[in-house]
């Protein structure tokens, strides 16, 4: 990726303006919308500069904004409508059978698997980005339990959150959503969401993924940090 890096000054302003107007509003919908509509301006690509903007804040002192922020993740969740981020399914791709007609025009880049996207919540993002072929450099371990740490310390400021992020988590990993996670993936979801479920620190919630399978980074691939 080509993209400048923002300096940490320029980081914590952005989170600050994010937190100011959370607060500046009290319906907790209208909170979400903010929140939703800072990902769709970022777009797909700069995803991660979203969750290096949530990171700001769980690294942060301010318990306040941690709460505001986890408890508008916490009606996205009670709403089903997670801010996400988009990764390229491994699963795409699939070939013709011998039956359906089909013509040449039909082998097109969404065909050989460069679309579609689906729309993955922070830690389901963070997950696929470490383990799966995507259209990004592979998320490194170190780098992928550091960030799932500090995530869950931010959702854990919201009681839903912590509630009901773990269930979505142990509901996809026994959905295989149409080849939008390997089996490898689904295996850290649930060991995620068994850690959290249980009460386990955001470290050992982390640990837990990392443990639940093994690297699976195959030989040649470049990692990256967040």
């Amino acid at each position: 990726m080509t993209e400048a890096v923002p300096s940490p000054a320029s980081l914590r302003a952005a989170a600050d303006r994010l937190v100011s107007a959370l607060a500046a509003h009290g319906d907790a919908e209208y909170r979400l919308t903010v929140l939703k509509r800072l990902a769709r301006r970022l777009g797909e690509e700069h995803y991660p500069m979203f969750l290096r903007l949530l990171a700001v804040v769980a690294e942060s002192d301010d318990d306040r904004a941690k709460r505001l922020l986890a408890e508008t993740f916490g009606t996205a969740l009670r709403r089903m409508d997670l801010p996400g981020g988009a990764l390229s399914s491994w699963g795409a791709t699939r070939l013709p059978d011998n039956v359906t007609p089909f013509s040449a025009g039909a082998l097109s880049g969404q065909f050989f698997g460069a679309t579609p996207r689906r729309l993955l919540g922070p830690v389901e993002y963070l997950t696929v980005w470490h383990l799966q072929r995507t259209q990004r450099t592979p998320l490194g371990a170190q780098a992928f339990r550091s960030a799932l740490a500090h995530l869950i310390a931010l959702l854990n400021h919201s009681e839903d959150a912590r509630s009901l992020y773990p269930q979505k988590l142990a509901a996809d990993a026994e959905n295989e959503l149409e080849g939008a996670y390997t089996r490898a993936t689904r295996e850290r979801l649930a060991a995620v969401a068994a850690a959290w479920k249980a009460g386990r620190s955001p470290d050992e919630v982390a640990q837990a993924a990392l443990d639940a399978v093994p690297e699976q980074a195959p030989g040649g691939w470049v990692v990256r940090d967040l």
